[in-house]
């Protein structure tokens, strides 16, 4: 397992809820849920980044 990055390291998906900001989970929330068309995007959007940063550290762990 590799080491854990710093959430600065990786891009998150934020959102406005309550005039405050939301950081989407790539899990997605029954909150985005709710949210409708606007929370499902969001969670897309933070899931395929996550997707997308875990092929790229397994990429670089091969070739270790």
């Amino acid at each position: 397992m590799g080491a854990k990055k710093k959430a600065s390291d990786q891009k998150s998906i934020t959102i406005i809820m309550n005039n405050k900001p939301f950081e989407v989970p790539p899990g997605g929330s029954l909150g985005l849920l709710a949210l409708g068309n606007i929370g499902v995007r969001a969670w897309k959007q933070a899931a395929s980044i996550w997707k997308e940063n875990e092929l790229k550290e397994s990429g670089n762990e091969e070739k270790k």
